[in-house]
Parts: C-alpha cells; structure tokens; sequence
C-alpha cells in the first residue's frame, strides 16, 4: 500500500543519513537500551500489553461499533491518517530548518528509525490479518505509533505546549486508523505505547547528551572552572 511504501521509503533515507555518522550509530544503541531498560518505559511497556490484550478481546466488538456507527466525521479521519505520517514529516522539517538544532534533529530521526524498524519488524513476525483483509500487517499500527511518538519527541524537546497538541492529534490519528477499518483497537493501543516507549528512551539520550557539567580543577591557589556537554 502506499503509506507503507512511504513510511518505510522515509525509514531507509533516514537510515542512509544516520549510517553516514558514527556517533549516531552509539546514538541509536543507547536509545534502544534506555527504551526497554528505563523503569518507567517498562512500567509503560508492560501497561501497554495489559491494555492491548485485555482489548484484544473486545477488537471485534470494537471494530463492529465503529464500522456501523463511526468514531468521527470523514474528514478528521483523513485527517488523522495523513497526520500519522505527515506529522512526523513536520518535526523534522522544523528541526532540519531550525538554528543549533543538530542535537535535537539527531535524537528525532534515529528514534523515528528504531521505531519504523520495530514496528515493521513486528507488523511481518507477527503478521496479523487487517479488519479490512487488506494484508497481515495489522499489528501493530504504524500510524499510530509514529504519530505517538512524533508527540513524545515534541513534548521531550518543547514542553506541554507543542506536546499537548501532538497528542491530542496522535489521539486522532489512531482512532482514524480504527474509523477507516486499517486496524483494530489492540492494534493502536500497542501502537501508543511503542511510539511513546521509544520517544521516552531516546528522549532519555537526548537530554544527557545535552546535560551541562561543571567542573572545578585545582590550579595552585586558583580553582579553574570549566564547562562541557557530554558527547
């Protein structure tokens, strides 16, 4: 389909642009083992699966209700599905444009690729069939978990003003998902919690390599100060 060929055609020019730069590559590993070691990712983590498999037994109900009923208007459902991928298209754009940025642009484009490459990698290992019977690729949904964490790299880097409205928008754009039968709600809810696991872990890298140290040395009767940021 055309937003898979997109999303991952955006995952790999991302993949070539990082390959190209050393420090990212201990970037990316960092940021994987802050997204499943951080104590409060795995509180999330472990949340989120609770969540997709107790919702995991009302996803036909679920589904039958939205189907019959609808969850939104049509156009806030086209909405939310552009927004899925388009959103993510808009941080780096801003980030990419934006002055002393480089640091910022880096944690958003490795975390965006860690979670293209874990989400795909679970869309084929576990090859669920869609609602709609379009493919076995509904697990979980990649709109949502992008979207998600699209809004936790917002909130990392520019507080509850931008976070708060990325959310709200990734809110819609999962249940958009539900709306247009593409994904069932065990599929968004895991989709959630990866994007904001990963958004969290490599926030986690981000901040540390933008931590201030102060350091004192002793020089005689005189004590040099000097300041660095960890690489």
């Amino acid at each position: 389909e055309k937003s898979t060929m997109r999303y991952i055609s955006i995952i790999l020019i991302l993949s070539s642009f990082l390959a190209g730069q050393s420090s990212s590559t201990v970037y990316f590993k960092d940021g994987l083992t802050e997204t499943v070691s951080n104590s409060t990712n795995q509180w999330l983590l472990i949340g989120g699966m609770i969540g997709t498999g107790i919702a995991y037994k009302y996803d036909d109900a679920f589904n039958d209700y939205a189907q019959n009923n609808g969850l939104m208007p049509h156009q806030m459902a086209v909405f939310g599905d552009y927004w899925g991928i388009g959103g993510e298209l808009l941080l780096l754009g801003v980030l990419a444009t934006s002055d002393n940025n480089n640091e910022k642009l880096r944690y958003a484009s490795t975390a965006f690729v860690a979670n293209g490459l874990l989400t795909y990698g679970l869309k084929f290992g576990v090859g669920r069939n869609r609602p709609n019977g379009k493919n076995k690729r509904s697990f979980p949904s990649g709109h949502t978990s992008n979207s998600f964490l699209t809004a936790t790299i917002a909130q990392e880097i520019y507080g509850s003003k931008i976070g708060i409205p990325a959310y709200i928008l990734a809110g819609v754009t999962g249940l958009s998902r539900i709306h247009d039968n593409e994904h069932y709600l065990s599929d968004v809810i895991f989709g959630a919690v990866l994007g904001m696991a990963v958004g969290r872990g490599f926030g986690q890298v981000y901040k540390q390599s933008t931590s201030l140290v102060v350091g004192v040395i002793p020089q005689g009767q005189q004590l040099q100060v000097y300041l660095t940021w960890p690489l």
